[in-house]
């Protein structure tokens, strides 16, 4: 695929990165993939209130440039031809959202973070509306209602942001997330900035209808949006315009993707039935449906995988969302002081390696003669049960109430035993979006489906977690060796679109060295620690029955102070008493006097 035009390296193609805690800026080389220059930037993140999660656009589009800049000149410091950089693709968080000023390039508002919870006021209204249905408009988006997607953030800037709803009022406000801003920003802005999205990224704001792949104007009306300030959608592979400033001047932005979706492409599960974990603050689980189009009936998101040109076709996914993976280590963290790092305390590897129990096979950390004495916390951990629904439980629950709780609490809790459960949690959530695979394929081949989990993401790094998922979850896990899977996946997207790159040659040139793990507990003892994980669930899902407990007590005070109750207490006994009378009557009156 790559002639000699080119160095050493081949063509090189530039990843902008917008994750949720960096800005990043990566040089592929085709020819391998090996990424030949980076630089990042961290992220500030803007809290205001729980729940609330903002960053400031103007800084984002700042740290991309300086790490444009930086890493630009780290490769002509290694003596790397830059201008065998022949494209540029750009990968983001989905869902984040910004609205700008067109005249004046402004942001109006910080942008929202995908996670960001503020909505959720606006989605109760919606779903009393909607008698509660949850999936009123799946049948249109693949997605249920949520405040995760960009359309209730859109609605609560509008109503909450004076300058947000005058400017729509003036048609000067555009909307993207954060492919569109950093497009809009790099191919001239004011002046010649291109307003597009791609599928991926257009799909999770809940206003793309997932049949026509285009906005919906119906969507739109429901969550009372204009549909002009929407960026034109457009596929994975194309040239979405050309960058108009700084050393990549004059370079084409030919790939744009999702992270998620992208991280499916960069782990080359490009196959139905393939399947990828990616454990970050949060964790995707997305299954490879190829071509064919599958309605969830489980509480998954039908979502997109790629589609690698205008002319070419879409392939879609299966996708469980859990908000709390990682950022629930960081709560125990920060906000309980609890050291939460494996590798740093014996304490807490010792009860993740003693995860598989008394009736099961031992660790090899632990021969069965040490297993009462030193790794005796087997018994206690399971008594624990953590579910970190802070802000609410996505897949496959989707329910924007349910809030976080510890089970299990005793004298003898540690806080090695908070810990383990911690990371349990995020393996039985695992396990929940593995199963609803299952349900939602009733008519797949199973031996179709991968029977390994493709694993990566910043938490993938630590060996212990990995091996204590691949227990919980009850299949082996693979974890290749790649440096930034989403970025890899949109190089691939832009090389298509400049015809330097295929899947076939992908597939044969990028496979890297891959580290795997088989479970080593038995099924007895992880179907009983689920069914506690489950009841625990069921009991995080009700714990707001105490809204009501307020006003009901009120309400009964009130009546026991009214001196009428006893008689209108008495009036259902006596009329059921009467009719009930009355209807003996008439049976016995039409028994002798039959109906002629």
């Amino acid at each position: 695929m790559i002639n000699g035009r080119y160095g050493r390296f081949g063509a090189l193609i530039g990843v902008a990165y917008v994750s949720s805690t960096h800005c990043r800026f990566l040089i592929y080389s085709t020819k391998n993939a090996e990424v030949l220059a980076y630089h990042e930037q961290k992220l500030r993140q803007i809290v205001h209130q729980a729940g609330w999660l903002e960053y400031d656009p103007a800084e984002i589009w700042k740290h991309m440039q300086e790490c444009i800049e930086t890493a630009y000149k780290n490769l002509v410091i290694l003596e790397i031809n830059p201008h065998d950089i022949i494209a540029v693709g750009i990968v983001n968080q989905r869902g984040t959202s910004v609205l700008w000023n067109k005249q004046t390039g402004q942001p109006l508002h910080n942008a929202i973070g995908w996670s960001d919870c503020r909505s959720n006021a606006i989605l109760k209204t919606l779903l009393h509306n909607v008698r509660h249905n949850v999936d009123y408009v799946r049948y249109r988006s693949g997605l249920p209602l949520s405040s995760c997607f960009s359309a209730l953030k859109i609605r609560w800037l509008l109503d909450h942001v004076p300058s947000v709803s005058s400017a729509i009022k003036e048609e000067k406000c555009l909307f993207g997330t954060l492919d569109s801003w950093l497009l809009w920003n790099l191919t001239g802005g004011v002046e010649t900035g291109v307003h597009s999205t791609d599928l991926t990224n257009a799909h999770y704001t809940g206003l793309m209808n997932l049949s026509t792949q285009q906005w919906d104007s119906k969507l739109c009306q429901f969550f009372r949006l204009p549909i002009n300030i929407l960026p034109r959608i457009r596929s994975n592979s194309e040239i979405f315009g050309y960058v108009l400033e700084g050393p990549l001047l004059g370079v084409p932005i030919a790939g744009m993707m999702g992270e998620q979706p992208a991280c499916l492409l960069g782990q080359l599960c490009v196959k139905a039935g393939q399947n990828v974990c990616t454990l970050d603050d949060s964790c995707f689980v997305l299954l490879n449906t190829a071509k064919e189009k599958l309605d969830s009936a489980t509480g998954l998101i039908t979502g997109i995988a790629h589609k690698l040109g205008p002319e070419e076709a879409t392939n879609y996914t299966l996708e469980g969302a859990i908000s709390n993976a990682g950022s629930t280590v960081t709560w125990l963290r920060e906000k309980l002081r609890i050291n939460t790092e494996i590798n740093s305390n014996d304490n807490v590897v010792e009860s993740l390696n003693t995860f598989i129990g008394e009736n099961s096979m031992i660790s090899s950390s632990c021969s069965s003669s040490m297993l009462n004495v030193e790794c005796g916390l087997a018994a206690k951990r399971s008594e624990i049960t953590l579910v970190p629904a802070f802000h609410g439980l996505y897949a496959p629950y989707w329910r924007h109430d349910a809030r976080g709780i510890i089970l299990g609490l005793s004298s003898q809790t540690t806080a090695e035993n908070i810990t383990q459960a911690a990371y349990e949690a995020t393996g039985f959530q695992i396990y929940e979006v593995l199963q609803a695979f299952r349900r939602d394929t009733p008519n797949w081949d199973r031996s179709s489906i991968q029977s390994v989990l493709t694993f990566g993401g910043d938490y993938a790094e630590n060996t212990h977690l990995v091996q204590f998922i691949a227990d919980i979850i009850g299949c082996m896990l693979e974890r290749p060796q790649t440096t930034s899977p989403a970025g890899l996946g949109v190089m691939i997207a832009a090389g298509v679109t400049m015809q330097v790159v295929s899947l076939q040659y992908a597939l044969k040139m990028y496979l890297p060295p891959t580290d795997v793990f088989s479970p080593t507990t038995t099924q007895n003892r992880r179907e009983l620690l689920y069914r506690r994980w489950d009841y625990a669930v069921k009991r995080c899902l009700h714990w707001n029955n105490y809204e009501t407990y307020e006003a009901d007590v009120e309400l009964f005070g009130q009546r026991e102070l009214d001196p009428n109750l006893p008689v209108r207490r008495s009036l259902p006994g006596s009329l059921f008493l009467t009719t009930s009378f009355a209807l003996l009557l008439l049976a016995n009156y039409l028994k002798s006097n039959p109906l002629k």
